[in-house]
């Protein structure tokens, strides 16, 4: 929700609603086919970030209709069911009068983005902004599905998973520095949607789930025979989108070159090739 001065209100001040998506500028083709599928919306690109953006009301109507046919699993899902009872009210139109602008704003400030405390200053102008919570039906530990659909988890980890490695480095019995390689795919996300992790280790049956003080939770896969057992055949028949995939193939090259190669020099010299090119895909 974006709130801004207008000439044309009558009281100075607008809300517009607007669904966005950002990404690298490396996941552009992505971008465009979203925006292909919904069939509307535009996408622009903002230095090193591509943007999907849809603000006319009609084209938000086909958005909404998606998540409501399709749901959103993680703790987003209660910030999309606030951002249809706001669009709602905007289009029953009671930001028109002061009163209710500053109800709407006041519950705007309660979403994944809370306003500026610039914005909030100048509002504060119209006057003060009420104490309000949302009244919604949705109950959304109720609504926390049990098992998640494949097709979910790849969109998922297209966004959230991060293919990589760890490095170890040690003393081999000719006294010379050797780097082992250990291969990780991991998901993070905050902890109040480690119910999400949890979900994803089950369907995979595999996997270990670490829980921060920061707030991070993340679900981390790095045994080399889970890895060939279960994550390869699973993203071969469910395959992951955009730039995400391009860092999944180069990952894939080291998981084979360690685990059909026997350890020579010229093994190495070939994994330490791959290893920078996963590094630059990151």
């Amino acid at each position: 929700m974006s709130i801004f001065k207008s000439k044309t209100a009558a009281i100075g001040w607008t809300i517009e609603p607007c669904f966005i998506i950002t990404l690298n500028i490396r996941d552009l083709e992505l971008l465009n086919a979203i925006k292909d599928f919904f069939s509307v919306g535009s996408v622009s690109v903002v230095g090193k970030d591509a943007r999907f953006r849809v603000r006319s009301r009609s084209e938000l109507s086909v958005i909404i209709n998606h998540f409501n046919e399709y749901p959103l699993q993680s703790t987003k899902a209660l910030n999309f069911i606030y951002f249809c009872e706001i669009f709602n009210l905007i289009n029953n139109k009671v930001h028109t009068n002061i009163s209710g602008f500053l109800n709407l704003a006041s519950l705007i400030n309660r979403l994944n983005r809370p306003l500026s405390d610039d914005l909030l200053a100048k509002l504060v102008l119209l006057g003060p902004l009420p104490k309000v919570e949302f009244e919604t039906s949705y109950n959304f530990s109720a609504n926390q599905v049990q098992t998640l659909n494949p097709f979910w988890i790849s969109g998922f980890a297209s966004g959230e998973g991060s293919f990589t490695y760890f490095t170890k480095t040690r003393v081999n019995s000719a006294g010379k520095p050797v780097k082992d390689y250990s291969l990780v795919f991991e998901i993070s996300q905050r902890t109040q949607d480690l119910h999400i992790l949890n979900l994803i280790a089950s369907y995979f049956k595999t996997g270990k789930v670490y829980t921060e003080t920061s707030g991070v939770s993340r679900l981390r896969f790095r045994n080399k025979d889970h890895i060939i057992s279960t994550l390869v055949p699973y993203f071969r028949d469910y395959p992951l989108q955009g730039h995400k995939n391009l860092q999944y193939l180069a990952w894939l090259k080291a998981v084979t070159i360690l685990t059909d190669q026997v350890k020579t020099n010229k093994r190495d010299a070939e994994l330490e090739i791959v290893i920078k090119e996963l590094s630059s895909l990151k």
